[in-house]
């Protein structure tokens, strides 16, 4: 510097390092630059290969479903015997189910009237034999303070040309609630006002009704109150004699038994009927339970015969069968065509006859597990309340499906359950096999040890919407039998206790139904026997009468 100027050299140098430094600065910014632009594309890159990762595997998940959903519809057709696509709706579109009913098929039912219009013939043509061999015994003279109401018929078309030469007077007793009367069917006999005139008939008269006992003396009123009183009112025949004696009607005890017999012959082809609808469903429960029969000849010794139940939930249909033993002779012919679900307890019986039986799958109760459980209460109350509480929660679940307040398809069911109720399942089985290696001892052992074998069989019911979770319909069904066997103690023959099957079977079906026993019984006893009549013997069935009123 001179003479005290600036230094421009050195301020040259200066502008020149400060010049440097920002192309240096800007050069790092580009390389910062360019990274960040890199690193955006390899992000970029990477977002879009995982879009298409993402949506290859939402393709292979729908995919997976549809396969899934056709591998459980072949589960379902398996589950319950169905072999032909005629019996299946399949699915509108691809990843739905296949829509089945396991109610009994027409062709089941038009099937069984066949037969039975054979069977009817060939019963009606053995009574008539034995009714043309059996001696006439003297009939029962009615007390004279009855009622009497006056029936007359007579002979049908024109009978301007007779006149009236004589009667038959038939007496049958009428049974109305808390009060009997007779009714006095008068068949009136015409004869030709001109003897001489010989193309006519020379004497008519209107033939007598047809009844269910021919010659009886109780119309089918009086039958209906006899098996009403006996199987569900629960009354013995020897009380219901008592209170046909406190009115001065005396009665025998043979024709009381006699008769209650005839009325049960009279409904076999609808019990045949039921019984063939009923194991046409491919959905039904079984159970039995102990019927004595009184041993001939030993005084105060009784059989132990049982009656089977057979239950079908999805057209609300239940018969009796009595065999007189436990083993498998009776569910093993009954059962001999049967394919679907059967859902029983764990008696050995079922599983021997039915574990690997093809075209039956097996389901179990859950009622019967958790009162195994609710039992061991007393030994292990940890234990057995943490089992009570899991079932609990699938009781719970069942229960919103029934109260839904919009009706849930059978699809929908199953989506709930596979949903809500499987992981349930799993975790209860998990829990049974830790306790059942870890080897208690006492009640909780043994209820471990009685559910743990049946608990894969019991996820069945999740496959349809139908099934129950157990089978306490069954045993509702039951009940009636069990409160009559305390007042009536036994039967008196292997015979009477079938003919006690068919009527317990009809009856359970009316209350199924919600039919009145009383008026369904009256009007088809007296149809049955009626030669006019043209329907079906299937629709004499609770049911079926009911939708035909």
């Amino acid at each position: 510097m001179q003479n005290g100027g600036p230094d421009y050299k050195k301020l040259y140098q200066e502008s020149l390092e400060r010049l440097a430094r920002a192309e240096q600065d800007t050069y790092h910014y580009q390389l910062q630059l360019a990274a960040s632009r890199q690193e955006a594309g390899q992000y970029q890159h990477q977002y879009q290969q995982q879009t298409k990762e993402h949506q290859r595997q939402i393709g292979q998940y729908e995919q997976e479903l549809i396969i899934l959903k056709h591998e459980l519809n072949q589960l379902r057709r398996r589950v319950f015997g169905i072999t032909s696509d005629n019996l299946v709706q399949k699915a509108t579109e691809a990843g739905q189910l296949d829509l089945f009913y396991l109610n009994a098929p027409p062709q089941a039912v038009e099937a069984s009237e066949t037969l039975l219009a054979e069977e009817v013939k060939e019963s009606n043509e053995t009574q008539q034999k034995k009714n043309r061999g059996r001696a006439s015994a003297p009939r029962m003279v009615f007390p004279e303070h009855l009622e009497a109401e006056e029936v007359v018929i007579d002979p049908e078309g024109d009978l301007n040309a007779y006149h009236i030469i004589g009667q038959e007077v038939t007496e049958i007793l009428v049974h109305q609630p808390e009060r009997f009367k007779i009714k006095r069917i008068i068949r009136r006999k015409w004869a030709l006002n001109n003897p001489q005139d010989i193309e006519p008939t020379g004497v008519l008269m209107a033939p007598i009704p047809s009844r269910t006992v021919k010659r009886g003396l109780f119309d089918e009123s009086v039958l209906a109150h006899l098996l009403i009183s006996k199987y569900v009112d629960h009354l013995p025949l020897y009380r219901l004699r008592m209170m046909f004696q406190r009115q001065d009607i005396t009665i025998s005890p043979s024709t009381l038994s006699d008769n209650v017999a005839a009325a049960a012959g009279a409904l076999k082809p609808i019990y045949q009927a039921l019984k063939r609808e009923t194991l046409a469903n491919r959905y039904l429960q079984v159970d039995e339970t102990e019927f004595k029969v009184h041993k001939s000849g030993k005084k105060g010794s009784c059989h132990r015969g049982y009656m089977w139940v057979y239950h079908a939930p999805c057209d609300g249909l239940v018969f009796f069968d009595y065999q007189p033993g436990r083993d498998h002779t009776g569910p093993a012919g009954i059962l001999k065509e049967f394919k679907g679900v059967l859902q029983t307890d764990a008696y050995k019986v079922y599983q021997s006859l039915f574990a690997h039986k093809d075209g039956v799958t097996q389901l179990f109760c859950m009622a019967h597990i958790r009162r195994k459980f609710d039992e061991a209460a007393g030994n292990d109350l940890a234990r057995a309340s943490y089992a009570v509480k899991k079932i609990a929660v699938l009781y719970a679940i069942e229960k919103e499906i029934r109260e839904s307040k919009t009706p849930l398809s059978e699809e929908q069911i199953v989506a709930i359950r596979m949903e809500k109720c499987l992981p349930v399942l799993k975790e209860m089985k998990s829990w049974l096999e830790q306790q059942y290696a870890a080897k208690l001892v006492g009640p909780i052992a043994t209820a471990v040890a009685y559910a743990l074998p049946l608990w894969d069989a019991m996820s069945v019911y999740l496959l349809h919407g139908h099934l129950r979770i157990d089978n306490n319909e069954i045993e509702n069904a039951i009940r009636p039998l069990a409160i009559g066997r305390k007042n009536y103690l036994f039967a008196g023959t292997h015979e009477t206790a079938q003919n006690a099957a068919i009527i317990y079977s009809l009856f359970a079906t009316c209350k199924k139904h919600q039919v009145n026993p009383q008026a369904w019984l009256t009007d088809v006893l007296a149809k049955i026997n009626d030669p006019d009549y043209e329907g079906k013997y299937s629709d004499l069935m609770p049911h079926r009468w009911k939708l035909n009123r």
